[in-house]
């Protein structure tokens, strides 16, 4: 089996960041997914958006779903754990009885489950949570025996059904049950406030909007930065249009104040953006342009 889709994407300090891929397709429909959309900034950008992040043939934005392996000089990190296999997802047919080599991607970035140290979710839809667990013996049970979930405390309230939140965002059926349960269970759950820290190189901090307990993971090391800002972005052209927002989100409104300050902070200290679904080269620098901003691809 060919295994090409696990990417070291940079040293930051004294930090590694590889990307482990679980898939890369067209899914995005712009005009059913962002409001605001306006067709011209397709044909604006059309010179870089063409063929990494569109697809004119089919109409859709190119996304990705990958992990972020971090490697510390103590500790081994995962942000974001994508759908995961044999997930019961019928309303999101991309993530529903998948079957993805993506435990034999890590296996290529040199890392086995019993050698990740933390795990890190940005928040706890159905496609950032699936590898938490893995089916063995009938059974959902923690795919990371010996790591210490970390679980922003306002995400796992949103997501608790024993505190109903009204109906909005993405739906999410069974990813509480399959992939937070079994943590927790296990004893692996760690409940964290913003301003949580690992290693002193990486921080947790509240980043809502997406959803109501959504973060932005930011690291420093040896004077450089980076920021994992899970779904604040979903598609590199939210970058130049940043009050774009989604039927996904919980609160728009709040979603495109935490879009903003991940875009201000980037442009203001150089720290690299690295969203969890842009398609190569997965990450870049952001510009200040007039009042606006613009992509530096790295």
């Amino acid at each position: 089996m060919s295994l090409p889709r696990v990417t070291p994407i940079a040293l930051i300090g004294e930090v590694s960041v590889t990307r482990i891929e679980e898939s890369v397709r067209g899914s995005l429909v712009p005009e059913k997914v962002f409001a605001g959309f306006d067709p011209e900034s397709l044909e604006r950008h059309r010179d870089w958006l063409i063929p990494n992040h569109y697809d004119p043939a089919t109409g859709r934005f190119l996304t990705s779903v990958h992990s972020f392996l971090v490697r510390t000089p103590r500790h081994t990190v995962l942000i974001d754990t994508c759908g995961g296999n044999a997930k019961e997802r019928p309303y999101m047919p991309r993530f529903h009885q998948a079957a993805h080599p993506w435990l034999e991607r890590l296996a290529a970035a040199g890392v086995t489950p019993d050698q990740v140290d933390h795990v890190i979710c940005t928040h706890l839809h159905c496609d950032h949570v699936g590898w938490n667990t893995q089916l063995q013996d009938g059974r959902w049970v923690p795919t990371f025996p010996k790591a210490r979930y970390l679980f922003h405390r306002p995400e796992l309230a949103r997501w608790n059904p024993a505190n109903p939140a009204p109906g909005v965002g993405a739906p999410n059926d069974s990813v509480w049950e399959d992939s937070i349960v079994p943590v927790i269970e296990a004893g692996l759950a760690v409940e964290v406030d913003s301003g949580h820290e690992v290693d002193g190189t990486l921080t947790i901090e509240a980043a809502p909007g997406h959803t109501m307990g959504h973060v932005r993971v930011m690291l420093a090391s040896g004077g450089a930065e980076a920021v994992f800002c899970g779904d604040v972005l979903h598609v590199p052209l939210q970058v130049y249009y940043p009050d774009w927002t989604t039927h996904f989100d919980d609160a728009p409104a709040l979603g495109i104040a935490s879009r903003r300050a991940v875009l201000d902070y980037c442009a203001d200290r150089g720290a690299l953006l690295m969203p969890t679904h842009f398609a190569a080269p997965h990450r870049c620098g952001v510009r200040r342009a007039g009042e606006g901003y613009s992509i530096d691809w790295r």
